[in-house]
């Protein structure tokens, strides 16, 4: 299994926008093969400052959603509500 961990800062104001958007991602992302869990945290200091971490079965299951028109569709969208580039880290196991 991987975890990955999506950072964003959205831009002033366009939370509820944002909240939308990425409800309709992590709803997507659920019938994805290979999705097994996800959760979505602010930073209790930044609150425009997001966490987004889900769990997959693989590499290869997470790849195959990030690469989907359904995820590339919605993200396009959401790109014009952040104050910077969204950053994805992949996590393994020790």
């Amino acid at each position: 299994m991987i975890k990955v961990m999506i950072e964003r800062v959205i831009i002033p104001g366009l939370e509820p926008e944002y909240e939308e958007f990425s409800r309709r991602i992590l709803q997507q992302a659920m019938h994805a093969g290979g999705y097994i869990s996800g959760e979505s945290l602010k930073d209790a200091e930044h609150p425009n400052h997001r966490f987004i971490f889900t769990l997959w079965r693989d590499q290869s299951a997470w790849h195959n959603w990030y690469k989907s028109d359904a995820r590339i569709q919605i993200s396009g969208t959401m790109a014009a509500m952040l104050g910077r580039e969204e950053k994805v880290t992949v996590l393994e196991h020790l």
